[in-house]
């Protein structure tokens, strides 16, 4: 269901100055779906999805997560599309099917098991995760969408399973800048623009980490200001975690190829599309707030808010003290309680090691814990003298 408000804005480039910020952004989580394979496997077989829909106010985001169940994929969820798409604003840009892989030692996490997959924030800030079972490591994605943006943060990091090593880590990214191509039997020029270079298809272009920060997907024929297409898309690379990559710019797909420090551990990204953009404006856009996007995407902290603004000693010394002022009705509470406590601690313990799931149930737990602080804090009112 649709969780928080969304305030229209008239600008999709990005807020105006002056413009009113929604206060929240609204969250849509479709659940796991599931259906007879059609394109995405062999006939027969069953695939699940699940829909997951960011909206600032200012523009919607929608992922798309995919995978075939069927048993003879021995443990594998192969999509022929791509397992991780973009199906909104638009079905180019970032691909619809799967826009997004990430190849731990050279094996796509994406076609892994499902370890998690949640909204780990609804209301001020938008946010989901996903967590991969892959056999080298437990690799997750978290996104994040804040009220009036119009782009999406992205922070991905991969723990090693125990006795594993881990040589290589690399992000693939797949757009389709503007318009399918080949696919409508038109011919366009596609280019890749960075901070310091602009090339055209068909070339390689070597990126270079501490430079290339942003990188600007076009075609020159399909510009709405042309009257063609639909509009360019853009990604932020933050240098930290990247120690090379190429883009690979064809005439149809465009392939981005972000090499890895595989031991760092973490990168973070950010996703722009800018449907309904001319070129000129989208680069307008870039070259004006491409840095200040960037140091926002470096200063992010996606732990869930309840995470974040989590004082468990605190939160323990009150529980314990309201047992107290409950007085005779405290022994009804006590049991519920000491539980909550007890998870609390475990959950807390786990998150700090950077396990993502444990920290997206303490964030839960917390949440679920109101309606007992609530009754507590009556109880503790009324023995009260």
């Amino acid at each position: 269901m649709w969780t928080g408000l969304a305030v229209g804005l008239t600008c999709i480039a990005g807020p105006a100055s002056g413009a009113e910020v929604p206060e929240a952004v609204r969250v849509f989580d479709g659940g796991a779906q599931m259906s007879a394979a059609s394109w995405e496997c062999t006939s027969g077989h069953q695939v699940r999805k699940q829909r997951i829909t960011l909206d600032s106010g200012l523009r919607k985001y929608t992922f798309l997560v995919s995978g075939c169940q069927d048993p003879s994929h021995e443990g594998k969820h192969p999509c022929s599309e791509g397992n991780f798409g973009m199906p909104d604003p638009i079905s180019g840009n970032w691909y619809w099917g799967g826009f997004f892989r990430v190849l731990v030692n050279d094996v796509d996490a994406t076609v892994c098991d499902l370890k998690d997959l949640r909204v780990t924030e609804p209301g001020p800030r938008g946010a989901f995760q996903t967590v991969w079972a892959h056999p080298d490591a437990e690799v997750g994605l978290r996104l994040l969408l804040l009220p009036g943006g119009n782009h999406v943060l992205a922070n991905l990091v991969w723990k090693p399973t125990a006795g594993a090593t881990i040589d290589s880590v690399r992000v693939q990214l797949t757009c389709y800048p503007s318009f399918f191509t080949a696919a409508r039997n038109r011919a366009g020029e596609r280019h890749c623009m960075t901070p310091r270079i602009d090339q055209t298809e068909p070339t390689t272009l070597e990126l270079q980490p501490e430079s290339d920060t942003w990188l600007y997907y076009y075609d020159a024929v399909f510009d709405v200001a042309k009257g063609e297409g639909d509009g360019p898309c853009a990604a932020l690379v933050g240098p930290e975690g990247v120690q090379g990559g190429r883009v690979e710019i064809g005439g149809y797909a465009v392939q981005t190829h972000l090499d890895l420090k595989p031991e760092a551990g973490d990168a973070r990204l950010a996703f722009y599309d800018f449907s309904g953009l001319t070129n000129a404006a989208a680069e307008a856009y870039l070259r004006a707030n491409a840095d200040a996007d960037l140091a926002e995407l470096q200063a992010a902290d996606f732990r869930p808010q309840a995470v974040r603004d989590m004082d468990l000693g605190a939160l323990k010394a009150e529980a314990l003290k309201l047992l107290a002022d409950a007085a005779e009705d405290g022994p009804t509470f006590e049991p519920r309680v000491k539980e909550l406590l007890a998870s609390l601690d475990d959950l807390k313990g786990r998150a700090d090691t950077g396990d993502w799931v444990a920290e997206a149930d303490l964030a839960t737990r917390v949440a679920d814990s109101a309606d007992l602080f609530w009754k507590l804090r009556a109880f503790a009112a009324l023995n009260t003298p």
